[in-house]
Formats: C-alpha cells, structure tokens, sequence
C-alpha cells in the first residue's frame, strides 16, 4: 500500500507557536455555525496561519494548513481532558497543567466553564435516583 508519509511529531515549542499564530483568528476559528461565508474565512485564516508557522521555523518540517488545524482541535481535547482529570483528583490546578492547556486556557476561557458543566451533569447523573424497572 502506497501511502502519505508520516511527518514528525510536533515538539512543545511548535506547539506553543502554533497557538501564538492562532490567537489573532480565535473568534473566527471558534465560531461554530455552518455558513459557506464564515467556512470560506476559517480556511483562508488556517492558509494564512500555516504560511506564517512555516515562515517562523525553516529549520524544522514544513506543516499543512490541515495538519496544523488538527493539532489544534487535539491541543483543545487534551486542555478538556487535563482539566477535567485535574477537577477529579482536586489537585493544585495551576501548578501540573501543561503549557500548551494554558494557552489554550487563556485564548478559550470556556473551556474550562465546560468542564465544570460536564462534571456538573456527572454529579447529577450519579445523584439522580435509579428506578427499577423490573416486573
């Protein structure tokens, strides 16, 4: 099977200049409707963001736009994810997050207000009585 080849992994400083080059488009990017216009302007702003990503680091791989757009839908899981496991152990929550969720924190502050509706519904869900519904 003839196949795309793999590019490399990214690294922790491509990924915070991933997130610094994504900070001015972030109300664009994160605008969740399905109109053709704002479609249209997110993928010209991905085109401008892997231009300038792939203007900053010459000495490493060169990224696609789709590529660098699904490293950032990954980094937003994985903040949700850190955060969540933080509010579940209850531990100090400044100190053991990594640098790439605080970014994401500070440029999508309703992350973390969505992780606290989710463990919200969790703790509903758990408290909620269980009917029994055998006859």
């Amino acid at each position: 099977m003839v196949g795309k080849a793999r590019s490399s992994n990214f690294t922790l400083s491509e990924k915070l200049d991933l997130l610094k080059l994504v900070k001015p488009y972030v109300k664009i990017l994160e605008e969740h409707t399905n109109k053709h216009s704002v479609i249209v302007e997110k993928n010209r702003c991905w085109d401008i963001i892997a231009v300038n990503y792939n203007a900053v680091g010459v000495d490493r791989p060169p990224r696609t736009a789709q590529g660098l757009r699904t490293l950032y839908k990954r980094l937003k899981e994985y903040a949700k994810q850190e955060l969540l496991q933080q509010k579940e152990t209850q531990s100090d929550f400044k100190s053991n997050i990594s640098e790439p969720t605080k970014k994401v924190m500070e440029m999508i502050p309703q992350i973390s207000s969505f992780c606290l509706v989710r463990d919200r519904n969790h703790i509903q869900s758990s408290l909620s009585p269980k009917r029994n519904y055998s006859a």
